[in-house]
């Protein structure tokens, strides 16, 4: 029995954006601490292989060594299942997201195959359903714990998704009325093509509101600077990762990473036209697909290392009184926008 060349493909596809996925959490420890050293005028990481480049491996290597301890009074089930949630959300939602245009692989294939590991028609619902369950992890890890820190920690990040989740939705929801579709493939297809042949069709230009909404929502989904509340330093000590250690805390180290590279390739996606950009032909798309979430990865780590964390009560408040009040306007607005002008 002979094995379909599409179906080879596929695996190809998924094992390749598995691979990257894990990948990327190191290469993002290693431009965070260069990013960060840049920034406040140190040197960073330069001891371990040529520019420090090999410091990511060493840490690696240093947390496998390391003993997984565990509380005594900890609940030892939920305890180990913790991180195993929190990492294993990380790389679904990624699974419906298209990082190319559909190719043949150069003549090598009877058909296009899609750059994605899951071509889904409702791609958008998948994305936010999976990412919110990913606090499910951060929840029972500081509830198993048996640490007030820990607990304090999780409750923290419960609250926060609960308050930015809302705003998060709205934004995407202006976004799906300007193309009339909840795939992900469809919604950049529509920004093909350019306005007046020079200015690109990518709907940050129609949606500036929506994408500021998005990714301020996203930093605070991440639990990134400044909204990085739930692992407070100064107050938690680690919030609600202080119990873990060895391979347990690179668990949720590495869900944190992987979720920033889901939510810049989503943002990609929605409002900087995925692949599409001048000067490739389309089958080299995903290098400019490569380069726009580079490009919002690396505005995730200058805001950590530059502005200053909020209180907390700050935090509530803007969501409400201020994020969530502004994504309803803009999406009354853009509603009545398509109504007046046509989808």
């Amino acid at each position: 029995m002979s094995v379909s060349p599409t179906l080879i493909a596929q695996l190809a596809i998924l094992g390749f954006v598995f691979f990257m996925l894990l990948n990327s959490a190191a290469i993002m420890v290693y431009v965070e601490r260069k990013v960060a050293a840049k920034i406040q005028q140190r040197m960073g990481p330069t001891l371990v292989g040529p520019y420090g480049m090999l410091q990511p491996l060493a840490d690696i290597i240093k947390l496998m060594m390391k003993e997984d301890l565990r509380p005594k009074a900890a609940d030892a089930i939920l305890f180990t299942l913790a991180p195993i949630i929190a990492a294993t959300t990380a790389f679904t939602a990624f699974a419906v997201v298209p990082f190319g245009a559909a190719t043949t692989f150069w003549g090598l294939l009877p058909e296009p195959i899609s750059l994605q590991i899951a071509d889904i028609n409702v791609a958008v619902l998948f994305v936010f359903a999976i990412t919110s369950m990913g606090v499910y992890g951060i929840v029972l890890a500081g509830w198993s714990s048996n640490s007030k820190y820990s607990l304090l920690g999780a409750l923290r990040s419960s609250a926060q998704m609960i308050s930015y989740e809302l705003s998060y939705g709205l934004a995407l929801a202006s976004v799906l009325l300007l193309a009339g579709s909840l795939s992900l493939r469809d919604i950049v297809n529509a920004q093909s093509g350019a306005w007046l042949g020079v200015i690109p069709r990518w709907f940050i230009f129609l949606q500036p509101v929506s994408f500021f909404i998005f990714m301020t929502a996203g930093i605070a989904e991440t639990n990134r600077a400044p909204f990085d509340f739930p692992e407070a330093e100064q107050e938690l000590v680690a919030g609600y990762h202080t119990e873990y250690s060895s391979m347990s805390f690179a668990m949720f180290f590495m869900a944190e990473y992987i979720n920033m590279v889901t939510v810049s390739a989503v943002a990609t996606d929605l409002f900087l036209g995925g692949w599409h950009g001048p000067f490739l032909p389309e089958s080299f798309g995903w290098i400019w697909f490569l380069l726009k979430v580079s490009a919002i990865l690396f505005f995730y780590v200058w805001m950590r290392w530059t502005l200053p964390r909020y209180r907390y009560d700050q935090l509530m408040q803007f969501g409400w009184k201020a994020l969530l009040p502004l994504s309803v306007v803009n999406l009354l607005v853009t509603a009545a926008g398509v109504l007046y002008f046509g989808a």
